[in-house]
């Protein structure tokens, strides 16, 4: 807490080096979310047509994709935060949580952004918030928690060996298509078991459960998940700061 005002000078240098000489600026953070929505549906509605029951596919997709860019973006951001900032790292005495911290604080900014799009695409179908949607905050918060968690390991397993900004690259990219991102997984069956050991699916289904499908209240599976989110953060930050008297050298 008594280092906020760094978290937010650091998080807001990270926005702005990301958007700094572009055309569109911010804007950017809705062009991965939107032409992914865009090219699933085309595939998903005309070329092989998924069932998403009443709500429309673009809708269901979002809402996944949504969630999906702030978790992948704070993975990303967080495994190159330390060595980033190698300078200050080496140089400057200050609680190393700040670094991987402000990549989470800049990823919310481009989810922030990037929800105008879904308010927008409920309108335009008239979806209303289900009577469950005051729940989201709590999904975030639980969210948050399993991406702070990932964020303290894969920064500090980074600094020790630079592969793993690159193979998390691959993961991230496998690891959506084994969630609930752009297709509803079975609750029934050998791959319900996805929902007990994915935390990311049912935090999915969760925002889509109470934001559209009248849910209201949590899944067994999302109190796990979020279990499992508060032992990771708690354990990635043990991690992390067993390693941190390590970084200097490292960096």
């Amino acid at each position: 807490f008594s280092y906020r005002e760094l978290i937010a000078v650091l998080a807001l240098r990270e926005i702005r080096s990301r958007y700094k000489y572009t055309f569109l600026g911010a804007g950017w953070a809705l062009a991965l979310p939107v032409g992914l929505m865009l090219i699933f549906t085309l595939v998903f509605s005309h070329v092989a047509p998924l069932d998403t029951g009443a709500i429309p596919y673009p809708v269901f997709a979002y809402i996944g994709l949504l969630p999906w860019q702030r978790h992948a973006g704070i993975l990303n951001g967080s495994a190159r935060s330390l060595t980033d900032n190698r300078n200050l790292v080496t140089k400057v005495y200050f609680a190393r949580e700040v670094m991987p911290l402000s990549r989470v604080l800049a990823a919310l900014f481009d989810f922030v952004i990037a929800s105008t799009v879904l308010a927008a695409l409920m309108a335009w179908y008239r979806i209303v918030p289900g009577p469950g949607a005051w729940l989201v905050p709590i999904v975030l918060l639980v969210q948050l928690a399993l991406g702070m968690g990932l964020g303290f390991i894969v920064s500090a397993a980074n600094l020790l060996y630079r592969d793993v900004q690159y193979v998390l690259q691959v993961v991230v990219m496998i690891w959506m298509f084994g969630s609930a991102v752009l297709y509803p997984l079975p609750e029934t069956g050998r791959l319900a078991i996805i929902g007990w050991v994915n935390p990311v699916t049912p935090i999915l289904n969760a925002y889509r459960g109470l934001l559209i499908g009248g849910q209201t209240g949590f899944t067994p599976q999302f109190w796990v998940a979020a279990a499992v989110s508060l032992l990771l953060l708690v354990g990635g930050w043990m991690l992390f700061r067993a390693l941190e008297r390590r970084f200097g050298e490292l960096a």
